[in-house]
């Protein structure tokens, strides 16, 4: 069977669904504020909108309706922490407003490992939003790690936000050799009254037998939206693991792609989010298994509270030639509030015969079972829900791979949502 896939939205079809003629008229006056021509977007990438399939739930109207000014290199008070996660030891690179820090920055000085600085680093375009990145040149590092060289502490990449009706654009390129071993963390954060947009983008080539982990943890405060893209090419044997917790922050998407392009290629995708008020947290996600014998496991939890929005739209595509593929996806989500939405759509195109693949999604509210359980032990309703949603998100949180970052998420939570420490 021939089939021709489009993974990632790149391709430039006319669309049956033409972007209403308001966000049209947004769009071109934020690309405007931006000091961007946009004339050189028509006929290229259509703007998104609720008529298109992957903005269905996610609109972008809260971005376009303030003009923004590009971001502007800014100092941190003496006070800030470069390191925002206690007793980790860590390599660390600090960006402010897309701009790197290096001040404050601890870079690595060993053998086989390389880290440089770009103020124009390119990502390909594939969709309105990657194509504004790119139009906006942005800065970043690229990180290179030679073959066979297994790092011995975690690399910090922290990335800060201080603008006032702002946008900051970042590009990184992580390169990890064969044979080599790499623990990365991304934490993202924003100070208080910070207000605009934040778009990153990460290129990530892991080679034959490498293994990378990524954990990814972001907490912005009221009033920044943030986008995040990262794309990953795997080879042979090569082992990927990622881990997403978004603990805050009132519009976040996650735009993952993930090519298992040799044999034996295996990945792993995890994610968590607790959003209060009226906060929106999407995770997109796309598994393409171009070659036989490798396995992806996806699983994400959401836990909604008051008038919150969630959205994991999840797909897996197994191609032709991609026989003896194990994949799995999971998304399951708890409503804690009647008037939280969660809208799920784990999705599997196979193309191939001798496959192991399975999906699934539920969204519910908390166990009332459970909840009266507890409560006849003494607990109090809102510690046992308390307990619950731990119990709930605990896969997730233990598979981060430094300790220090799953015991900083699970503080900020508790700090967040108001969790007795007896239930940490």
């Amino acid at each position: 069977m021939k089939s021709d896939l489009n993974t990632a939205g790149t391709h430039k079809t006319p669309s049956e669904t033409p972007a209403p003629h308001g966000v049209i008229a947004q769009a071109e006056s934020f690309l405007t504020a931006l000091g961007l021509d946009s004339d050189a977007f028509r006929g290229s990438y259509e703007v998104p909108h609720r008529r298109l399939e992957r903005w269905k739930y996610t609109p972008i109207s809260s971005i376009l309706q303030s003009p923004l000014q590009p971001a502007q290199p800014k100092s941190i008070s003496s006070e800030f922490q470069a390191n925002p996660i206690p007793g980790l030891d860590a390599y660390s690179i600090i960006f402010v407003n897309g701009f790197v820090d290096l001040e404050k920055c601890n870079l690595p000085v060993i053998d086989g490992l390389s880290v440089s600085f770009s103020t124009e680093n390119e990502t390909e375009p594939k969709d309105w939003f990657s194509c504004l990145h790119a139009q906006m040149k942005p800065s970043g590092m690229t990180l290179r790690v030679e073959n066979g060289v297994v790092l011995d502490r975690p690399v910090l990449v922290h990335e800060v936000f201080t603008g006032q009706e702002e946008a900051a654009f970042l590009s990184h390129r992580i390169e990890v050799a064969a044979h080599a071993q790499v623990e990365m963390i991304s934490w993202t954060s924003s100070v208080p009254e910070s207000t605009g947009f934040c778009s990153t983008s990460w290129d990530i080539e892991v080679a034959d037998e490498a293994l990378l982990g990524l954990d990814v943890v972001q907490c912005d405060n009221p009033g920044l939206h943030r986008l995040v893209y990262t794309n990953v090419n795997q080879g042979k044997s090569s082992r990927f693991r990622t881990h997403t917790a978004t603990t805050s922050g009132d519009w976040v998407r996650n735009d993952l792609q993930i090519c298992l392009r040799a044999p034996g290629a295996d990945v792993v995708l995890h994610g968590l989010f607790l959003p209060l008020g009226q906060e929106r947290i999407d995770n997109h996600t796309t598994v393409d298994h171009e070659a036989p014998h490798c396995t992806s496991s996806e699983l994400y939890r959401g836990v909604l509270y008051d008038a919150s929005n969630g959205v994991f739209n999840g797909k897996v595509f197994v191609r032709q030639d991609a026989q003896k593929t194990n994949a799995y996806q999971q998304s399951n989500n708890i409503l804690a509030s009647p008037r939280a939405t969660m809208n799920a759509k784990p999705e599997l195109e196979i193309y191939a015969d001798d496959v192991q693949c399975s999906h699934g999604c539920t969204i519910g509210q908390l166990d009332d079972d459970a909840l009266f359980y507890c409560q006849t032990r003494g607990i109090v309703a809102s510690e046992a829900q308390a307990l619950l949603v731990r119990a709930f998100i605990a896969d997730i949180a233990e598979g981060f791979g430094c300790q220090e970052v799953r015991d900083e998420v699970m503080h900020l939570l508790a700090e967040r949502h108001g969790w007795m420490p007896e239930t940490l």
